[in-house]
């Protein structure tokens, strides 16, 4: 059986720091897309993925 934590302060402190920090940002506003695009790269970086993601995407292009 995996140890994993059953709180609910780590994911709620995630919340905070990788979604509300950037959308919810005083006069900011957000089409739907665009916002969810802006969260998939927000929960790259905090999975620590950036560098493989934009290795794989450089891939697709070339």
């Amino acid at each position: 059986m995996a140890k994993l934590p059953i709180e609910s302060g780590e994911v709620e402190s995630a919340h905070r720091y990788v979604i509300q920090d950037r959308l919810k940002r005083a006069g900011a506003w957000w089409k739907l897309k665009n916002a969810r695009h802006m969260l998939a790269l927000r929960v790259c970086r905090a999975n620590q993925e950036w560098d493989s993601y934009w290795q794989s995407r450089r891939q697709q292009a070339a």
